[in-house]
């Protein structure tokens, strides 16, 4: 039976791989974003539809961002709703026109933020003009004014300063730092807080996220699949560890491809969420699994640390183990 067992852990992750590689491929279809740092941002953005790219292939993340466009991407983020009406603008005849009245009756532009009643909407919005937008978005125009809407971005880690210690306020944006930076916004708008046996792919990513070792990044699989890839290459056999919550055996389940030194530093981590009393015990045998031989029948273990179960499951080939976590 144990080897019936261990044969299903290696078949097993080479099924979620191979089932679920379909839906990483669908998710960035964009030529220009596959290897691009803001990729996820960008394909989650697209797919909530605040956001689109320049046809069905290109995105141009590096472009630059105008204002108009912006502006809209904001207010449809913030799900705020869009009403046309006329404005003191000069220049408010296009697509843009409701965007613009709109941005003006919730105060996240202000007419007198530019020169003799033109919004230019064809220009390229700086960082500065992001921050005093997405603050005012967020209902902090108050504290804008008092502390700097770059200060206030900085502080709601909207935007990142520069290594200088500058913020790079009349630096243009490109399409894919706005992205994260409205992405930003919207976190700061409904901050998300891990959950302790998270049941989700969303609120798994979300405790993956908020791990003190976490590096690289994470991608969507099918189901409640997230794979982690701590190069943060556009390679998917780097995703060498995956988490889900299994629906079927109401488990989480965690399938380490690779024990490279980051991996075992993320298992420790998520051992201590699941396991907060016993997360050094849990490890212990997580590592006398993963040392003993393949041709070891006995190498699987089953335990109940901190009233949870614990398995833990040696592939009858190659490297994998699998860690299932029950309540």
């Amino acid at each position: 039976m144990k080897k019936n067992v261990r044969k299903f852990v290696a078949l097993s992750i080479a099924v979620t791989v191979l089932a679920s590689a379909q839906v990483v491929v669908a998710a960035a279809t964009f030529t220009d974003t596959k290897t691009h740092w803001a990729k996820n941002e960008i394909s989650i953005a697209v797919d909530q539809k605040w956001i689109n790219g320049y046809d069905a292939k290109t995105f141009k993340p590096n472009a630059n961002m105008t204002r108009a466009e912006f502006l809209k991407s904001l207010v449809t983020a913030m799900k705020i709703k869009v009403a046309d009406s006329d404005t003191p603008f000069v220049d408010d005849t296009g697509w843009f026109r409701s965007f613009i009245a709109t941005g003006l009756k919730n105060s996240i532009i202000k007419v007198g933020d530019y020169k003799e009643n033109t919004f230019e909407p064809n220009l390229p919005i700086t960082r500065e003009e992001i921050a005093r937008m997405t603050i005012r978005a967020l209902g902090k125009d108050a504290e804008g004014i008092k502390s700097g809407y770059l200060a206030v971005a900085k502080k709601l880690e909207i935007m990142k300063g520069y290594p200088d210690g500058t913020m790079g306020g009349d630096k243009n944006a490109t399409r894919a730092e706005s992205v994260v930076m409205i992405t930003s916004t919207l976190i700061a708008k409904n901050p998300t807080k891990p959950v302790s046996y998270p049941k989700t792919k969303e609120e798994m990513n979300t405790l993956i996220k908020s791990l003190p070792n976490f590096k690289g990044t994470t991608t969507f699989g099918d189901e409640g699949i997230v794979f982690i890839n701590s190069k943060a290459s556009d390679n998917f056999l780097d995703n060498t560890l995956i988490v889900e919550y299994n629906t079927r055996l109401k488990m989480t389940v965690i399938n380490i491809a690779d024990p490279t030194s980051d991996n075992q530093l993320m298992v420790k981590d998520l051992l201590k969420n699941y396991f907060p009393k016993s997360s050094e015990k849990a490890y212990e045998t997580y590592i006398k699994v993963n040392k003993a031989a393949n041709s070891d029948a006995n190498a699987d273990i089953r335990l109940k640390y901190d009233g949870r179960v614990f398995e833990a499951l040696k592939a009858s080939s190659g490297k994998r183990v699998q860690i299932r976590i029950g309540l």
